[in-house]
């Protein structure tokens, strides 16, 4: 019985100890281009955008080999299109694409003919197979430059339309 609280005391402190080093702060700069419109904001149209976020740092393993990172912080887009970050998505599969996906909820700013763009708000990053090391949210410029395949972003209306776009350039600097 001694052994084995000794054995789960040190699995679980491996754990908390691997999950906390994963905790990561990032700004990210990047301009959209948008493909589909909403109102005045037409496709062609530059719009830059931020998104600064601090992850929890406890990733929890997901379906089919995704880790979702709980985070905080805010992602812009404009002058008004603002929301909420709750989580990135990570996958790492070395036989298919990878992906890491920012996500917001609860956003502001944009309403038109009376439909509320209240999210979800995403950033969604692709890469070729075998391009992430591992499923930690990226750290340095490089990682996230490897996420080249498709960039895309996308602000939903709630199923009823969708402020849609390409990623055209990205800089990250994360902590």
């Amino acid at each position: 019985m001694h052994r084995l609280t000794i054995l789960t005391a040190a699995l679980l402190a491996a754990l908390v100890c691997s999950s906390q080093a994963e905790a990561r702060s990032c700004a990210i700069q990047f301009t959209i281009e948008i493909t589909q419109g909403v109102g005045t904001i037409r496709p062609g149209t530059e719009l830059a955008g931020q998104a600064d976020f601090v992850t929890r740092g406890h990733p929890i393993r997901q379906e089919g080999g995704a880790t979702a990172h709980l985070a905080s912080g805010e992602m812009n887009i404009g002058d008004q299109i603002s929301g909420q970050i709750w989580t990135l998505i990570t996958t790492m599969h070395g036989h298919a694409p990878e992906l890491v996906g920012i996500y917001a909820e609860d956003v502001e700013g944009l309403s038109f003919g009376g439909v509320s763009f209240e999210g979800p708000m995403t950033l969604t990053l692709f890469g070729q197979p075998g391009s992430r090391a591992s499923a930690a949210a990226p750290a340095t410029q490089s990682e996230w430059d490897a996420l080249d395949l498709r960039r895309a972003f996308s602000l939903h209306a709630h199923g009823l339309d969708m402020l849609a776009g390409d990623v055209t350039r990205l800089d990250a600097r994360c902590t």
